[in-house]
């Protein structure tokens, strides 16, 4: 199935959802449309440009849902547009897009564009710009595939299949077509806005599973198991050689009163398949994948360790309009195992706070070897001894959500 026609099938079934909603009988029915409009504030300590920082537009989205007790239905669709100090680059993607049925026992299948059942659910994070995993593939990630989750109880389970990644849609001419996307997967380089290492690699035929188990007198604790594998395709290797990729975590999440802790270790391995000069800066071929979202590639290690610690405290009572505050220090680690690369670090403590419809975010972000929190653009791989140290990212987010 070709990129062109899978985003046609999944902008037909939105539009679809869309239209078969009339305003006035959402609050009757079973479908239930909504979005959101984010801006952002951010200043990074490395960009001499913008010394005091700069303000933009983050995103901006449609949501529709639809929910029966036995049909359900769910898609998104998103519209970036970031100031200069961003990138000056605008894009558009599908972020899910799904249809699914809740059965007798209450488990559920979803069809689509669906989030991979992998690691600490529904985020490994607390903060905005989330953790480690999800700049590496295995946070808040969605597929082309079949899903399925169990009916609730002290043990659950899902499992998923995805014959393609989540396609890549629209951007502007600064982007890099293959990588206009949300979700992080291995993709084409680009030789204008990537690397120009002529890798040309995809996902294909992923298989994931995860089980966690309910502990204590109100399952608060949830201890669980998760396990990817799935083929990686070169498609400039003559001989059509697919080389395979895997990947497991261990993951914790429970609490104690106002105190909640995530805990994850993650062990991954991508094979590759590339030829000498599918590479830059004299590094080995093999030592690195390309992964792309948000308009651009960057390399990964082919093989690490991640492992994410976070602590947040509910803090209660409101303060006028607002409420729902939340203190967090989320932190996780990639350690290469690969080619003596530098470890990369991303480090958030933030406060979450909402009011009405309105969610705000205050980040404190450091980090190093990180192309989100410091100008080594290539950190998740090889790093540049110039940028060695810490850099800093603030990041003062709102949020209108309907």
């Amino acid at each position: 199935m070709s990129a062109n026609y899978r985003g046609a099938i999944l902008a037909a079934a939105l539009i679809v959802l869309c239209n078969a909603v009339a305003a006035e009988e959402v609050a009757k029915s079973p479908w239930s449309v909504g979005g959101a409009i984010r801006f952002n504030y951010v200043y990074k300590s490395w960009q001499d440009d913008y010394r005091s920082g700069f303000v933009g537009l983050d995103t901006a989205r449609l949501d529709v849902n639809y929910d029966d007790g036995t049909l359900l239905g769910s898609a998104q669709y998103r519209y970036n547009r970031y100031p200069k100090g961003q990138g000056g680059y605008w894009q558009h993607f599908l972020h899910h897009g799904w249809v699914g049925m809740r059965l007798a026992d209450k488990s559920t299948v979803q069809a689509g564009l669906v989030k991979n059942p992998f690691g600490l659910q529904p985020f490994a994070s607390n903060n905005f710009y989330e953790s480690m995993a999800f700049y590496t593939g295995f946070e808040d990630k969605y597929d082309l595939g079949l899903a399925y989750a169990s009916r609730p109880g002290p043990v659950e389970w899902q499992l998923g299949f995805f014959p393609r990644d989540g396609g890549s849609y629209g951007g502007g001419g600064n982007t890099a077509g293959a990588s206009n996307r949300y979700s992080y997967n291995i993709v084409p380089d680009d030789a204008q806005q990537g690397y120009a290492t002529g890798q040309r690699d995809h996902e294909r035929n992923t298989f994931t599973g995860r089980v966690v188990a309910h502990i204590g007198s109100t399952g608060q604790h949830e201890v669980g198991l998760s396990a990817l594998t799935g083929t990686i395709r070169n498609e400039t290797r003559s001989e059509g050689r697919d080389t395979r990729r895997n990947a497991v975590a261990l993951h914790y999440r429970g609490g104690m009163g106002p105190w909640n802790v995530m805990l994850e270790a993650l062990r991954y391995s991508y094979g590759t398949s590339h030829g000498a000069g599918q590479t830059y800066g004299g590094l080995d071929p093999n030592s690195f994948v390309i992964l792309g979202a948000f308009g651009y590639p960057y390399p990964v290690a082919s093989k690490g360790d991640i492992y994410i610690a976070n602590l947040s405290y509910d803090i209660p009572g409101t303060l006028g309009p607002l409420g729902g505050f939340k203190l967090y220090n989320d932190y996780s680690i990639l350690r290469k195992r690969v080619g003596n690369y530098k470890s990369s670090v991303q480090n958030v403590s933030g406060l979450s706070f909402s009011s009405g419809k309105w969610v705000f975010y205050a980040d404190f972000m450091l980090g190093k070897h990180h192309p989100y929190l410091s100008p080594d653009g290539g950190g998740l791989a090889s790093t540049s001894g110039v940028h060695d140290g810490y850099t800093r990212r603030i990041n003062l987010q709102a949020g209108y959500y309907f």
